[in-house]
This record gives C-alpha cells, sequence and structure tokens, in this order.
C-alpha cells in the first residue's frame, strides 16, 4: 500500500455438520450380536470457525458492507497534502471491539477495523479555509486473529487479516500478501499490536467523552523496535 494510505479487519461462521446422519450411523454400525464400536465424536463446529462472518474457512476477508450503519466510529486522520487527492481516513469498528478493548486494552479475536479513505475538497468557509470529505478512494480492512488461525495465507500474520478493497469494487481483496502490501506503514505502532491507538479517543476515553483525561493520551508514543 502507498506512503499515505496503509491498514487498513466479528459474529461467527458455522460449518452445519449433519448431527443426524451421525447419529444413525453410529445406530446401524454395530457388529450383529455384540457391542458397537463408539463413533469418533466429531468436532464442534463452533469451535473451528474464526469468528466473524467476513472470514471464509480459508481465511478469505470480505468487506464489511453495514460498517457505517451499525459500527463505531473509533476517530479520523487528515493528511496534509497540497494536491489534497487523498485527504481523509476515517476508521470503524464493531461496538462489541470497543467495549472488550476498553475492558481489557486488547483487540479481541474476530474483531474487524474498517478505515475509508476519501479524497478531500477545499475552500473558504465562514471559519476560514476549510477541507472536506470528498469521493472514496479505497477501503483498507482488519481482522483480529488471536489463535494463528490461517498460517498458509499470506494475507494473514502479525495477529492480523489484511485486505484492501479498491472503490470501484469492495468484493475484491485485491492485497496479495500483507508483507508486500499492508506492513510496512505498521511498523512504528507495532508495540500497540500494530494499531495506531492514540488516534482513536473512544478506546481511551473509558469514562466517556464528558471527562478530562491526560493528555498523553492522544500525543501518540509508539516506536519502531524491530522491523516486520
Amino acid at each position: 500500500m502507498n506512503r499515505n494510505v496503509c491498514i487498513l479487519a466479528s459474529g461467527f461462521a458455522l460449518i452445519a455438520a449433519g448431527g443426524l446422519g451421525s447419529l444413525l450411523w453410529a445406530q446401524t454400525s454395530q457388529p450383529a450380536g455384540g457391542k458397537g464400536v463408539e463413533a469418533t465424536p466429531k468436532p464442534d463446529p463452533a469451535k473451528l470457525a474464526f469468528p466473524s462472518p467476513y472470514v471464509g474457512p480459508k481465511g478469505e476477508i470480505s468487506f464489511p458492507a453495514d460498517y457505517r450503519l451499525k459500527w463505531s466510529h473509533l476517530g479520523s486522520w487528515a493528511l496534509e497534502e497540497p494536491d489534497a487527492k487523498i485527504g481523509f481516513h476515517d476508521v470503524y469498528t464493531q461496538p462489541e471491539s470497543v467495549i472488550a478493548f476498553q475492558k481489557t486494552g486488547k483487540w479481541p479475536n474476530g474483531a474487524v477495523i474498517v478505515k475509508e479513505v476519501r479524497g478531500a475538497r477545499k475552500g473558504k468557509m465562514t471559519t476560514g479555509e476549510a477541507r472536506w470529505d470528498a469521493e472514496i478512494q479505497v477501503w483498507f480492512v482488519m481482522v483480529k486473529d488471536t489463535d494463528n488461525a490461517f498460517p498458509d495465507n499470506p494475507n494473514w500474520g502479525r495477529g492480523w487479516g489484511w485486505a484492501l478493497f479498491n472503490a470501484d469494487d469492495h468484493t475484491k481483496n485485491v492485497s496479495t500478501n500483507f508483507k508486500l502490501d499492508c506492513i510496512a506503514c505498521h511498523v512504528p505502532a507495532q508495540n500497540t499490536d500494530w494499531i495506531y491507538q492514540h488516534g482513536y479517543p473512544i478506546l481511551n476515553e473509558k469514562d466517556g467523552p464528558f471527562k478530562k483525561y491526560l493528555k498523553e493520551i492522544y500525543d501518540g508514543t509508539e516506536q519502531p523496535t524491530k522491523s516486520p
């Protein structure tokens, strides 16, 4: 991903397991006149499935299209560029992921983060020179993975699944390898689980928006200690 826009992915994907068929097999596979051989218990599909409806069985990451209406806004980034082609990054996650982070200081398994990258417009307003959101350029999606669920998928690693979706086709993850396409821009934030958490006040303002907090929580102190 380019120098200006990087990153920037919950629910349950259950696998139906023919329970009735297993029961019938166990009942009919007993030898005549003897005790039946106990059927090998099948694994619980809920424990095998990755806890996110946006992740397929092989680690395919799909785009969470309802993020703007149902998810929490974590924070925004504004880039100061003369041409203003890439201007604003707005970041979202599920409300339950925010609550879990506030309680533990860690992202829960299956948490999804969406960064919406937009262009910018600028002009003089009553308050002075201003910039505002323009058309969507790209989306970055990250999915928290605490169990190394997809070690053979090149878009998974460092505790996350990584995806990039272009504005002209949100159905296709165009990232091919997170080490090549994603991780470089996150190196300064590796001590905070590869996320620039100081830019997301809701994570640290645990007592709500009406209390005064130490200014240091907004300053950003992530420092790289090793290369990816």
